[in-house]
């Protein structure tokens, strides 16, 4: 994708996230991006590929925001587990939080054969591998099943913060990931 696709993908990420994808009509997109709907479907083809483009450029950003801090200050992968769940306090507290873009296009997107579900998928199983492999080398008995917890205590902490409006949320979260990681990687020592 071209630079400039690339900066229309990334617009209409931000205006999917904030309107809806459904309520995002071409005549918004291609007003915010500063081009005609003519351009919009010559670039793109038509919406659906669009919304693909959209969430492909949101996907490996998102996971760094959430992962590259916490490689960046603990070594540990037990100590990464639970930072990756300390940092989400700020972020889910937040009153511009909107809940995960890609849960929500999931959720709006009713078609399971729509395209951007693949995205979606791809972005949910390349946080979960980051989390399977830090469960691993923490020494986790069950490290597949902690991956699959956290993931949970992940995708919960986001949906209550959204109906909360809180930062309570990523605080209980914390504790709970915290308690299963602990417990996880004490049953190997046990």
């Amino acid at each position: 994708m071209d630079a400039e696709n690339r900066r229309i993908a990334a617009c209409a990420a931000e205006l999917f996230h904030q309107q809806g994808i459904t309520a995002t009509g071409v005549e918004t997109l291609s007003r915010a991006a500063g081009i005609s709907k003519r351009t919009l479907y010559e670039r793109f083809g038509s919406k659906d590929t669009l919304v693909v483009a959209a969430y492909q450029s949101l996907d490996l950003p998102v996971f760094k925001m959430f992962t590259e801090a916490v490689e960046a200050r603990c070594a540990d992968p037990r100590d990464q587990l639970v930072a990756f769940f300390a940092q989400l306090e700020p972020i889910l507290g937040s009153p511009e939080f909107r809940g995960c873009p890609f849960t929500n296009a999931a959720s709006e997107l009713t078609d399971p054969t729509h395209p951007a579900h693949a995205v979606v998928r791809r972005h949910k199983r390349r946080l979960g591998k980051w989390l399977l492999a830090r469960a691993r080398a923490a020494g986790a008995a069950d490290p597949e099943r902690l991956a699959r917890q956290l993931m949970l205590v992940f995708a919960g902490a986001q949906s209550q913060a959204l109906l909360e409006r809180s930062g309570r949320p990523a605080r209980d979260a914390l504790a709970l990931a915290t308690e299963l990681v602990d417990a996880a990687v004490a049953a190997t020592r046990a």
